[in-house]
């Protein structure tokens, strides 16, 4: 299989397999499975679910990104879908919501997986879909945005990068990354790898070292899928071009990569999916720490 840097590179499942996985079994709280997407004819914009063991989940509405957000699926493609069921609170276009949720369309076509059904008297006129179950929790966000428990808002992380950056401490930045990928999502990844070349700049960095990894994902029927082999080393390399071309002299820069799949246990195994850049500074800061260069790149809470 050829691989093209900086692509969005995916394994074919039928290459690597699906299997048996020697962990203990994954949280009753998780639900991480693969399926065909059904989308909703829903009014103004289509809303997106899936179904496992008989039950329905909602996985997105067709209303565009925002920051954490995971691409939306596609009809005719297979999706590995990684969240925390919330069965308490009220369903989404019928399903249950997932929260955190993270979805990885995988590339091969599946002429039968391209399910469409009635919008059942829902309506999306927001990331907030309005229908017979009641209204969605969580204000104006959805079961779509990528939010990590304890993940800080925009203001609190940038007033934490500027006191480490006046500090002189080092910072770690880590970019997450879609099943088998190594494509950067826009905004929230490329942010990030933008606020460590800021950092670098802000606090005389003396060295930055990149360390790529891959992951596994832990079905919760017991089984796994784990990522290519090569991935972790495309990520790093990838990160590592990103920098120079934002001013970090290479010879200042290290990269490394971990070969053995990571995953956690069933939960949030998608944060394993990473880079991570590690800046260490030369001295406190001779200038502050600049924002991210999109001003849409970060936003609150995600």
């Amino acid at each position: 299989m050829n691989r093209v840097k900086g692509s969005r590179v995916f394994p074919i499942l039928s290459a690597i397999g699906i299997c048996a996985s020697a962990h203990a079994a994954v949280p009753a709280t998780e639900r991480n499975f693969v399926a065909c997407p059904i989308v909703l004819d829903t009014q103004d914009v289509p809303c997106w679910v899936a179904e496992y063991q008989g039950e329905r989940y909602f996985l997105a509405v067709q209303t565009g990104r925002s920051a954490g957000v995971t691409f939306v699926p596609q009809l005719k493609h297979r999706v590995l879908v990684e969240g925390t069921a919330h069965p308490d609170q009220p369903r989404i276009c019928g399903g249950i919501v997932l929260s955190p949720v993270k979805l990885s369309v995988f590339p091969d076509v599946e002429p039968g997986c391209g399910k469409m059904l009635p919008g059942d008297g829902y309506t999306v006129k927001s990331p907030r879909p309005i229908g017979p179950d009641g209204d969605p929790p969580g204000g104006k966000t959805t079961a779509v945005r990528v939010q990590r428990p304890g993940t800080p808002g925009r203001a609190q992380l940038e007033a934490e990068i500027r006191a480490d950056a006046a500090a002189g401490k080092p910072r770690e930045f880590e970019i997450l990354y879609f099943f088998g990928s190594n494509y950067l999502p826009f905004p929230v990844e490329q942010a990030t790898v933008d606020q460590a070349a800021n950092y670098f700049a802000a606090t005389n960095g003396s060295q930055v070292v990149v360390t790529g990894y891959r992951g596994e994902a832990l079905l919760s029927n017991g089984k796994k899928l784990v990522e290519d082999q090569p991935l972790p080393q495309q990520r790093a390399e990838k990160v590592v071009e990103i920098l120079v071309n934002f001013g970090i002299p290479q010879d200042r820069i290290a990269v490394r990569w971990v070969d053995a799949p990571q995953n956690n246990g069933g939960v949030l195994d998608w944060t394993k999916r990473r880079v991570t850049v590690l800046v260490t500074p030369s001295g406190p800061a001779t200038k502050p720490a600049p924002p991210p260069r999109s001003p849409a790149a970060v936003e609150e809470g995600g």
